[in-house]
């Protein structure tokens, strides 16, 4: 996958609209797939029920958040922050974010201090709640994924894919994590995983191209998507 310039460089100058979040997400989700193992997901496109999908019944995935909700209100709020040109504002926004446990230093977002129990919960519930859906792709796709999306750091021990696999009854085939620094794949047939580290500004991009599809700059046919 190319990430020309103009991706690259795309400028952000407001908080995504709310009905295009979701949108944004999935495209995103595409992205990382395509860009971190391109021979596997090459096929992939934006559709849905399931989100992302080939035209030829091979592979389906559902794209789903794992964000706690504490997590999630930083995450939009932050954005909030940088786009607004009122102090006043901004210190209200700041204090939403100290209230859920994080802060903002400069371009940095603080978290809460993460530990492998509670983001580990986080995940089994986005897993769960996504869990029912696969059942009814399994007759369209041979293969099918759960994506979640995490837009924090990711704190879990290295046996993360067998937890799943123990509520997993046979629903999906894989389970992806995106996280701030890359992607990190189990295989609940294979028991095996497979990683790729993405530098900061390849992920800012991949996260711009999202943005940008969900806007309809950049179309299904552009060849970013090749």
């Amino acid at each position: 996958m190319i990430l020309r310039d103009e991706i690259r460089n795309y400028p952000v100058t407001k908080p995504l609209p709310s009905e295009l979040i979701k949108t944004s997400e999935e495209y995103r989700t595409l992205a990382i797939l395509k860009y971190s193992f391109p021979d596997r997901f090459s096929k992939l496109h934006k559709d849905e029920s399931p989100d992302l999908q080939d035209s030829i019944g091979e592979i389906g995935v559902e794209v789903t958040s794992g964000e706690s909700p504490s997590d999630h209100i930083i995450t939009g709020e932050s954005i909030k922050y940088r786009h607004s040109k009122s102090e006043t504002e901004k210190e209200k926004i700041l204090k939403k974010i100290q209230d859920n446990g994080g802060d903002i230093n400069g371009c940095i977002i603080d978290y809460p201090i993460g530990n492998a129990n509670n983001d580990m919960k986080n995940v089994k519930k986005a897993f769960e709640k996504k869990a029912i859906k696969a059942n009814s792709y399994r007759k369209r796709f041979q293969c099918i994924g759960l994506a979640i999306l995490l837009d924090c750091p990711l704190f879990i021990d290295q046996q993360w894919g067998k937890s799943l696999s123990l509520i997993n009854n046979g629903n999906y085939d894989f389970v992806a994590l995106i996280h701030w620094s890359g992607l990190a794949i189990y295989d609940f047939k294979t028991n095996n995983y497979s990683y790729a580290k993405i530098d900061r500004e390849d992920m800012d991009a991949l996260k711009r191209l999202g943005r940008m599809a969900a806007e309809g700059i950049i179309k299904d046919d552009d060849p970013v998507w090749k």
